[in-house]
């Protein structure tokens, strides 16, 4: 570990954003250089230095893109408009972070054996 190495606000949020998109620490080490050497920091160098970065930047993109994508679902700024559009997303939403399910049913519940959806919720939530 470098202890002349002093990252730059530049630097460090070069490695937030390529933490947040799934970047391994390995290869934004080869982007990151040390001013005093002109070489790519290692590892243990990135980790020391950029803790805090390496621990956030996944979860603040997650946060920025559920937010437009709410934004979106709810037509709200310059969000979506086709409601059609927006309650797949509802839907979508529902299904993943509220854990809903929707389970097409082999039963036949009518004279011409057309198949018929149930829509399950196992936490009892409402849209």
């Amino acid at each position: 570990m470098s202890p002349a190495f002093k990252p730059t606000a530049e630097q460090r949020e070069s490695v937030e954003l390529m933490i947040s998109y799934g970047v391994p620490e390995t290869e934004i080490c080869l982007l990151i250089k040390n001013p005093e050497t002109g070489k790519p920091i290692e590892v243990e160098t990135l980790r020391e230095h950029f803790a805090s970065e390496i621990a956030t930047g996944a979860t603040k993109l997650k946060s920025r893109l559920c937010n437009r994508i709410v934004a979106a679902m709810l037509g709200r700024d310059g969000g979506l408009t086709d409601e059609r559009t927006q309650a797949k997303l509802l839907m979508l939403f529902a299904e993943h972070r509220m854990g809903w399910k929707e389970t097409v049913a082999d039963a036949h519940a009518n004279e011409d054996h057309r198949r018929f959806i149930v829509k399950v919720s196992n936490t009892g939530g409402k849209l």
